[in-house]
């Protein structure tokens, strides 16, 4: 069994670092509106931005088994299992994998070795999927 490293791109995910980015934001204004000193209020808000932050960077595990993928849940609570059978519309750029599974699509963040380890998989399951790569333009 592989196994590689991903983060995901659900709709949840983005609207977590939207609001993590607000909190800071929040954070910020009211330090610099205190004239530079922290209290309490402040520091509570730092600390919890600091774990949101663990939560949000941290590295989530992939393991491929011959018949399917198994994605790790959030706090390693189950796996998302993902058979290749019914695996459609699968594509993989260099830093992304996108595909529908059984009517639900899935995106997530794969880069470098995990990202090849994934196309080799794909390959060797025999899963037809797209590759996009950008192409850098020529200077006229």
């Amino acid at each position: 069994m592989k196994s590689g490293y991903f983060q995901p791109l659900t709709n949840a995910y983005k609207i977590a670092w939207t609001w993590w980015v607000i909190l800071l934001s929040f954070q910020q204004v009211l330090f610099y509106e205190n004239n530079l000193r922290t209290n309490w209020f402040q520091i509570s808000i730092l600390v919890f931005l600091v774990f949101a932050f663990y939560f949000l960077v941290r590295q989530r595990r992939f393991f491929a088994a011959e018949d399917a993928l198994h994605f790790s849940r959030d706090f390693r609570l189950g796996m998302l299992k993902i058979d290749f059978a019914y695996m459609s519309s699968v594509k993989v750029t260099p830093r992304t994998l996108r595909f529908i599974y059984i009517g639900k699509e899935y995106q997530f963040v794969v880069l470098g070795k995990s990202n090849q380890l994934l196309q080799n998989v794909l390959k060797e399951n025999k899963v037809e999927y797209t590759t996009s790569s950008l192409k850098r333009s020529e200077k006229v």
